[in-house]
C-alpha cells in the first residue's frame, strides 16, 4: 500500500526542532547570538522549502525547488558566517588591547604612580589622566618622551627632570613596555580612542587591581581622599617655638618605610618649620590630595633631595595643614596654626 504522506512534514518538524536548539543556544551564550539565530532561521526556511519540495509531484519542479533550497542555504549562511567571523575578529582585537591596558596598567603603577599618582591625578609629575595638553601631544611625542626622559635645569644637562625609561638609554622599559604605556596613558583620552576605533576603557581603572605590594595599595588608598584631623591627643603641641625642625626619618612603623617625626603638630602665626631629609631617598611636601590651606604658596619643590635637602616654610595664616610626601603617600601629616 503506498503512503501518501508527505515526507516535508518530517522535514518540518527536524527543522522545527533545530531551529528551537540554536535559539537555546544563542539564548545561553554558547553560541554567539547572530551565528546561533541565523543557523534557527536557516533550518526554518529550509524546511518549509523542503515541504514545497515534496507537495509536487513532478520531477522537474522537484529538481528546481532542490536547487532553490541549495541556493537559498548557501546564499543566507555565507554572510552569517563572515559577519560572526568579522564579529570575532573585533572581539579578539578588543581582547587583545583590553591585555595591552592591564599590562600598561601594572607597569605605570611600578614606575610611573609615584610621581604622577596612582590615579595619573598628578603629583611631583604632571597629570596624565585626560590631561588636555597631552592628549595633543602625537604618539610619537609621547613614546619619545617616555623613552629618553625630560630636560631638567639647563645648567645640569645631565640632570633630567623626567629619567629615561628606555633600555636603550639606560632605563628599565623594553620597546614592548613603553607601548603598553603608551596605550595605556592614551586611554583616557577618549577623543583619541573614537579616532581609533577602540574601546572606551579607560586604563586608569586598572591600576589598583595590579598592585600586589600592600605599600603600594595604602598609598593609592591615601591619594584618593584626604583624611580627617587626627584626634588631639595625636598633635604635639609646638607653639610655644618661633623656629621648628621636622626630620624626615626612616621608619618601621609608616608602610611607606619613612615619616615625618612628629606628624602632627601645632604651631603659631610667624612660625618657621624647616623639613630636613635624613633619609636616602628624596621626598616633598605637598598639601594633601583634596584639601585647600589656608596658604596656597605653602609647597615644597617637587624634590627635597636625599640625606641634606631641606625645605623652610613661614606660617603666615592660621588655620589647618594636611599634608603629605606626593613620592611617599603614605607618609601624611598635619598642622594646625593658632592665632
Amino acid at each position: 500500500m503506498q503512503n501518501n504522506r508527505n515526507p516535508g512534514l518530517f522535514a518540518v518538524a527536524i527543522g522545527t526542532a533545530l531551529a528551537v536548539l540554536f535559539a537555546l543556544l544563542g539564548f545561553t551564550r554558547i553560541l554567539e547570538g547572530r551565528l546561533s539565530f541565523g543557523l534557527a532561521a536557516i533550518c526554518v526556511i529550509v524546511a518549509t522549502l523542503l515541504y514545497i519540495f515534496y507537495s509536487r509531484g513532478n520531477a522537474v519542479t522537484r529538481t528546481g525547488y532542490a536547487a532553490l533550497v541549495l541556493v537559498l542555504g548557501v546564499g543566507l549562511i555565507i554572510p552569517i558566517l563572515m559577519v560572526d567571523q568579522q564579529q570575532a575578529q573585533a572581539d579578539q582585537t578588543a581582547a587583545t588591547y583590553d591585555k595591552t591596558l592591564h599590562r600598561g596598567a601594572a607597569l605605570f603603577g611600578q614606575y610611573c604612580a609615584t610621581c604622577h599618582g596612582f590615579q595619573g591625578q598628578g603629583i611631583a609629575g604632571p597629570k596624565l589622566n585626560n590631561n588636555p595638553d597631552l592628549n595633543k601631544f602625537t604618539d610619537d611625542d609621547i613614546t619619545r618622551i617616555i623613552s629618553a626622559g625630560i630636560p631638567g635645569d639647563p645648567a645640569k644637562p645631565t640632570v633630567l627632570a623626567m629619567p629615561a625609561w628606555s633600555v636603550r638609554y639606560g632605563g628599565s622599559l623594553t620597546d614592548d613596555d613603553i607601548h603598553y604605556l603608551l596605550a595605556f596613558i592614551r586611554s583616557s583620552d577618549k577623543a583619541y580612542l573614537k579616532t581609533q576605533g577602540l574601546p572606551s576603557t579607560n586604563g586608569f581603572g586598572y591600576v589598583l587591581g595590579s598592585l600586589t605590594n600592600p605599600t603600594q595599595i595604602a598609598q593609592f588608598n591615601s591619594q584618593l581622599k584626604t583624611g580627617s584631623k587626627p584626634a588631639a591627643n595625636q598633635f604635639t603641641d609646638m607653639s610655644g617655638q618661633k623656629a621648628i625642625t621636622i626630620p624626615i626619618e626612616n621608619s618601621t612603623t609608616n608602610p611607606s618605610g619613612f615619616d615625618f617625626t612628629p606628624p602632627n603638630i601645632i604651631v603659631k602665626v610667624g612660625t618657621t618649620v624647616t623639613w630636613e631629609n635624613k633619609t636616602a631617598q628624596p621626598h616633598n611636601v605637598f598639601p594633601r590630595q583634596g584639601s585647600t590651606p589656608p596658604d596656597a604658596t605653602f609647597k615644597s619643590p617637587p624634590l627635597i633631595a636625599a640625606e641634606t635637602g631641606t625645605f623652610v616654610f613661614t606660617f603666615t595664616k592660621t588655620g589647618e595643614y594636611p599634608y603629605y610626601c606626593a613620592i611617599h603617600p603614605a607618609m601624611v601629616a598635619w598642622i594646625t596654626v593658632v592665632a
